[in-house]
């Protein structure tokens, strides 16, 4: 591996001259400092962001707030031109599920967006410092995937691509090597595009962007079109067809927007691919650029207007050059046969050359990133020697945004803020992730990094390794849902990940919800061998995890229904985790079942509650990955339908079910007051107030939360992420005694929420019908109580009270108040149903019962092997009697 060794200019002189490239330095800035005119437009500074794409959107390409942070900080940071990432123009050329898209149902965020980034960049800066923002528009060709899955939409077969097609996250069950049958887009598809670019461009202007950028480099449509000579048709074969596609797009938008507009582009001038597959090489030694057809075409653009081109090389996917295939870790640096200086110096060099015979055009330059804190008196050598207008940072810019802000204040760069070219931000988007600097900007992708590294199958693979030599498997019997740990670990390391799949799907019907919200540390995790006397416990929930969310997308868990019903119906009461678990062993044990459920959506409080960064709608995901094929006539959904009047256990059963099984869970909260206070909230009400995007405003408010369980610590953090300055977690006992998980209670801290342990609520202060804050005392600890922990005890004599604006109660969960006139004929005890021991048959007949509700508040994995468990028992009792003439 290349290492960075500079201390000094000095340094960097040296080594460009032990490997002979030539490197301009100077050391006065000022040229950075200088506006520079682009076209009609004028820059307030030659120093620039480069399109760096998040993979942040959301589902409908609209900005989500990761991207809105990142250009925000951008504009922060004083460049004088933004280059706004990778912008899809049609759905099916998105690179990802998240990929920005301009349409009309995403034009309003992204006006929100530039908006706010001029705002920004005025309130630094001043009102004369109006920075150049350019709108980059898209379509990935090869590398679209709009669903997740690679769709790609190739303009001509080459050998150097085609072998290796992205996934993300790797597939070991995907082909990698596109089929030579695979179609090629017709020329009418690309003329409809043409239409897509126009649409998307008017669109971009409309929202206050300054200019656009039509991309064609790195391999996508465009750029793979430029080299397209064996393409039959007026797109492919000689020069002029290979670049009308680039030309016509830009004709067509300047028809439609007009002559004044700034339109550029990001292009590639060599792409380091064999002839004749790749642009701008030589047909005899790939490794050596041919710039004949690039100038040829950068005359022609010239021509249409064009002021404005951001130079880059290569292909991110595939490069023979640097001898790298897409799917292999580079996390550490960059590694290939020739020193990064050297591709540095190419990059100046075939820019300059691009430069000096288009002085009219301004050329961004790129490449810079990789020499740190030089990087300013290099990119003002090259813009002195006029081999750039401007200086570009792409990964700098993600790791150091306000680089162009020392640069003009301080005028240098601080060596601790700088990129240090470790590809971390790569490697999120290899494994799928929303892509960020992870040393610099650690608090936010730190744990992106970290989650999609444990959802790459090389790493997990290394990881497992040691299951193979494991004495004792403590791990299965820690599991509540009895998964056969070492049996799916080791079907996965032999690289049969169905067959692992198939082992947990026995035991567990929804494993990738619970390997997102199970407590893995004291359950499998925690009793790993590994933890005791090796590297650490294995990755088992992260194995689990990746090996659904392998069989939701590739359809293996979709339930196996028989040919024929059994006859009998089975009604469900609560669609949580417990309900739908029974429903899917019922269903496919022949059985005809409908959900009861008061809430619009399946999924119970994992829907309605939990925070999406805690579960990333996994439920939503598998409960759509099992259940979408089963025929209506086999299973109805009566959403909305909550239990009362005219709802009850004996109206249900009177519909003719032959069984019931009851897994509504705890859905209602404690309260210490039945008092009703404006801003006083229960943990529950306000979890799922927070779900509805702009339902709940924190922003610079002070909240109390009460208790120190798992909801306590989702409604601290989610109260943090809803803009409130300070949030206490406010808890009668100890550390030791508190019920949140290890992992909840340290992102709670992580995230900045204070906690005032071994403090007791005595009473809430309110005024004119509003809570204004807490009446509260120190405790000490006593004995044990029946649950085990230390008994607080208050010392009401050290009384205090303190100013709040906001207190959301999270001391416990109940079950509904009229519970035994909705169950008639089942048993209760202290709110929770009881069942025959060891079984789920409760009191009265025909009803079966599990979850929360019988077990009180438990863990996912519980509920949904209470439902498996269940549906068993259900199954059993329903063969013993005669089918059913059902009427449901």
């Amino acid at each position: 591996m290349w290492k960075f060794e500079l201390n000094s200019l000095a340094d960097l002189r040296r080594l460009a001259q032990s490997l002979g490239v030539q490197i301009g330095i100077e050391e006065d800035l000022s040229v950075l400092k200088q506006s520079v005119g682009i076209g009609g437009l004028r820059a307030p500074n030659a120093m620039a962001i480069h399109p760096m794409e998040g993979c942040d959107g959301d589902s409908l390409g609209r900005p989500g707030p990761l991207t809105v942070r990142r250009y925000h900080r951008f504009a922060g940071g004083g460049a004088g031109l933004m280059w706004a990432e990778a912008i899809a123009v049609a759905p099916e050329g998105r690179a990802n599920p998240r990929q920005l898209w301009l349409h009309n149902g995403s034009k309003d965020v992204f006006a929100d967006m530039v908006r706010g980034m001029r705002q920004t960049a005025a309130a630094r800066f001043g009102s004369r410092h109006k920075p150049v923002i350019v709108a980059q528009l898209t379509h990935s060709g090869r590398y679209s995937k709009p669903e997740g899955k690679p769709h790609p939409l190739i303009p001509e077969h080459d050998p150097y691509r085609d072998v290796m097609i992205p996934q993300h996250p790797p597939d070991a069950n995907a082909d990698k090597k596109l089929a030579s049958d695979w179609p090629t887009v017709t020329d009418e598809y690309l003329e409809r595009l043409q239409d897509e670019y126009v649409k998307a461009a008017r669109l971009a202007f409309e929202i206050g962007f300054d200019a656009i950028d039509i991309k064609a480099c790195h391999g996508y449509l465009i750029s793979e079109l430029l080299a397209s000579r064996s393409r039959p048709g007026k797109y492919g074969g000689s020069f002029e067809n290979r670049v009308r596609f680039l030309l016509e797009v830009i004709d067509k938008i300047r028809a439609a927007v007009g002559s004044d507009r700034c339109i550029g582009t990001r292009i590639g001038i060599y792409d380091a691919i064999p002839y004749p597959y790749g642009w701008a090489v030589d047909e005899k030694d790939y490794t050596k650029p041919d710039l004949t057809e690039p100038l040829e075409l950068f005359r022609l653009l010239e021509q249409k207007g064009v002021r404005l081109i951001n130079i880059t090389v290569a292909n991110p996917y595939y490069n023979p050059h640097v001898n790298r295939p897409f799917n292999e870790p580079i996390v550490g640096g960059y590694e290939g046969p020739e020193h990064p200086l050297v591709g540095v110096s190419r990059l100046i060099e075939l820019a300059g050359v691009v430069q000096k015979k288009f002085p009219s055009i301004a050329m961004v330059g790129t490449g810079y990133s990789w020499l740190r804190h030089f990087m300013p008196s290099v990119g003002a050598a090259s813009i002195a020697d006029k081999k750039i207008t401007l200086v570009g940072g792409g990964r700098m810019g993600l790791a150091y945004p306000d680089f162009p802000a020392d640069i003009m204040m301080k005028g240098r760069l601080d060596p601790a803020k700088v990129c240090v070219g470790c590809s971390g931000c790569t490697q999120i988007m290899r494994d799928g992730g929303m892509a960020g600097c992870v040393i610099r900007d650690h608090q936010v992708y730190g744990p992106i990094f970290e989650r999609g590294r444990m959802s790459n199958r090389e790493n997990l693979l290394r990881l497992a390794q040691s299951c193979r030599n494991c004495q004792d498997p403590m791990c299965k019997r820690a599991c509540p849902a009895g998964i056969n740990i070492p049996g799916f670990i080791h079907k996965f390391l032999d690289g049969d990940e169905r067959g692992a799949y198939e082992i947990i799907r026995q035991a567990n019907i929804f494993p990738e919800v619970c390997a997102w919200l199970c407590p893995v540390e004291q359950q499998c995790q925690g009793h790993c061998l590994q933890e005791f006397i090796g590297d650490g416990a294995l990755p088992i929930a992260d194995i689990q995890r990746f090996l659904s969310e392998q069989a939701n997308r590739l359809g293996w868990s979709k339930l196996h229904l028989p040919a024929k019903t059994s006859g009998h119906s089975v009604a469900v009461i609560g669609g949580g985790p417990a309900g739908l678990a029974c429903a899917a062993k019922l269903l496919e044990a022949g059985h005809v079942v409908t959900i009861y459920d008061k809430s619009r959506n399946p999924g119970g409080m994992i829907e309605s509650v939990i925070p999406q960064d805690r579960q990333q709608e996994a439920l939503a995901s598998e409960i759509n990955a099992i259940f979408s094929d089963v025929p209506r006539e086999r299973l109805r959904f009566e959403l909305g339908r909550p239990l009362g009047e005219d709802l009850t256990l004996d109206h249900i059963l009177g519909k003719g079910f032959d069984a019931v099984f009851i897994g509504m869970g705890l859905p209602k909260a404690v309260r210490s007051s039945q008092e009703k206070l404006k801003d006083l909230w229960d943990a529950l009400e306000f979890l799922a107030a927070a779900k509805v995007p702009g339902k709940v405003d924190l922003e610079g408010k002070r909240v109390a939360v009460i208790g120190g369980g798992n909801t306590a610590m989702d409604a601290a953090t989610t109260a943090k992420k809803l803009g409130a300055s300070d949030v206490y977690i406010v808890y009668r006992r100890s550390f030791a005694e508190m019920p949140a998980w290890a992992a909840e209670r340290d992102a709670a801290v992580a995230s900045g929420v204070h906690f005032l342990i071994l403090t007791q609520q005595l009473g809430l202060l309110s005024q004119d019908g509003r809570v204004t804050g807490l009446k509260v005392c120190p405790t000490r600890l006593g004995e044990a109580d029946k649950s085990g922990r230390r008994s607080p005890k208050a010392v009401e004599s050290s009384a205090y009270t303190f100013e709040m604006d906001i207190v959301i109660e999270a001391i416990g969960q109940t079950s509904h108040a009229d519970l035994g006139r909705l169950l008639p004929g089942v048993l209760l005890q202290d709110g929770l149903i009881t069942v025959t021991s060891g079984r789920s048959a409760t009191s009265r007949e025909k009803v079966f019962a599990g979850g929360d509700l019988v077990r009180g508040a438990s863990t996912v994995v519980a509920a949904v092997a209470d439902g498996m468990a269940a549906a068993a028992e259900i199954d059993e009792f329903l063969k013993s009697r005669t089918p059913a003439l059902s009427s449901i």
